[in-house]
């Protein structure tokens, strides 16, 4: 099958609508032999290995497959996770599952990945329709392909963990995958950290996935339900946080590129009464007409603030981590740097963050965050966490004597956080997204 940018586009258009966004964002299809198989990068550029393609890709349903793969993995924010062999894996049975099984139709069922990858052993875990009842795999693969139980919580955080219990080394190398896993794309020496899709894109993308996707037919109950809502709650990490909530909570303490916009009044001189001031009244109950009327008048000023966000990167919030970058990336423009905690803050550069470069003790415990806010004389901040640590009666005293004011975002199952609930609003994630 010949690939180049009118297919591509014509089969995206024939999916998500002649106005979709995906067909637009893919501007240029090319060519190269630096990775086996295909790619597309943050610029919209995708290249692809002419001997795969001809080998692999025989019908619109490949390509589509082909072309959602490469979309589907900053869409899952997947970048926060190694590049090891067995983490790419993990992601990517994730992505073909979620595209044989929610775009069945346009995908022809994983009709590549049916072709590309054998249906036995690690490399079954990759595509539909694998024999996998007497592997080690067959409890994994059960809960994405044949699960029938609603409810049935999955993450690729999971996947790599069972893959990193379950799989012998020799069999890791073997396998190639679809992309190019090592640089993010097929371009020479490009970094994994370097593409990064735009927020904006990425929210389009989303909202013409979500409008597409369909929940699986035809199978018994409950057949591919949870894949389903897992996918949604994805696609719903990309639509941001809500602005007026967290300007509530800028801060004068820390440099940022928020504006605040403020109102300043001002008194102009007039000989017409438009809004007298307090004064002019006074004349006038007097008898005493004013010769100039001492007119209110107000303007706004913007006033640049920042956002002192703490970010909880302990070992048990490692499967959140990729929704909530997701979330934060709306910021980009604004924050310039992140706070993580794990027993100690750590501040990084907002942009290592979204590269999915992350420090951590893997502990928790809210005292470095009251310890650090105190060091800083912060008056406000918002945090993110999942709510299992604990602080001091005498920091929690401390804070609530400097009038510290936070706004405690929670994800992960837990409804509430003694910890914070005295020092301002306490809410789940669902809650401030937009």
């Amino acid at each position: 099958m010949e690939i180049n940018l009118q297919t591509v586009r014509g089969i995206l258009q024939g999916t998500f609508g002649r106005d979709g966004f995906v067909a637009s964002f893919i501007k240029k299809v090319e060519t190269t032999e630096n990775c086996p198989t295909a790619s597309i990068d943050a610029q919209g550029v995708m290249r692809y290995n002419p001997s795969f393609v001809e080998q692999y890709v025989t019908s619109p349903a490949d390509l589509f497959c082909l072309v959602t793969h490469e979309l589907m993995h900053p869409m899952f924010g997947h970048f926060v996770y190694q590049n090891g062999h067995l983490e790419n894996i993990g992601a990517d049975m994730v992505i073909n599952a979620t595209i044989s099984l929610l775009f069945a139709r346009h995908s022809g069922s994983g009709a590549l990945f049916r072709r590309f990858y054998k249906p036995i052993g690690l490399e079954g875990l990759l595509r539909p329709e694998s024999d996998m009842h007497q592997s080690r795999y067959s409890r994994l693969y059960h809960d994405f392909y044949e699960n029938h139980c609603i409810g049935q919580k999955l993450s690729t955080g999971e996947v790599i963990q069972a893959l990193k219990v379950l799989t012998p080394m020799v069999e890791v190398s073997t396998i190639i995958l679809l992309g190019n896993h090592d640089a993010g794309s097929c371009k020479p020496g490009a970094e994994h950290s370097g593409n990064i899709f735009d927020s904006e894109a990425l929210a389009r993308i989303a909202e013409n996935l979500r409008r597409v996707a369909q929940r699986p037919s035809g199978h018994p109950a409950g057949y591919g339900e949870a894949l389903f809502d897992f996918f949604l709650d994805v696609l719903k990490s990309h639509m941001g946080l809500k602005r007026a909530l967290l300007d509530r909570f800028t801060t004068r303490q820390k440099v940022d590129r928020f504006r605040r916009m403020v109102t300043h009044p001002r008194i102009g001189v007039s000989p017409i009464p438009i809004r007298p001031s307090k004064r002019d009244f006074v004349l006038l109950a007097a008898g005493v007409p004013p010769f100039h009327y001492h007119n209110v008048a107000y303007r706004q000023a913007a006033q640049e603030r920042g956002l002192a966000v703490y970010l909880d990167v302990s070992g048990s919030v490692n499967q959140h981590l990729p929704e909530i970058i997701g979330l934060l990336r709306s910021l980009k423009a604004e924050l310039m740097s992140i706070f993580l905690f794990s027993n100690k803050v750590v501040e990084v550069p907002f942009r290592t963050l979204l590269a999915g470069q992350v420090q951590t003790t893997y502990g928790t415990d809210f005292d470095c965050i009251a310890e650090h806010v105190l060091a800083n004389r912060f008056d406000k901040a918002v945090i993110l966490t999942d709510g299992y640590a604990s602080m001091t009666e005498e920091n929690q005293e401390q804070l609530k004597a400097r009038t510290f004011r936070a706004l405690t975002v929670l994800f992960g199952g837990r409804t509430d956080s003694p910890e914070f609930e005295v020092l301002g609003d306490v809410v789940q994630l669902d809650e401030v997204t937009v």
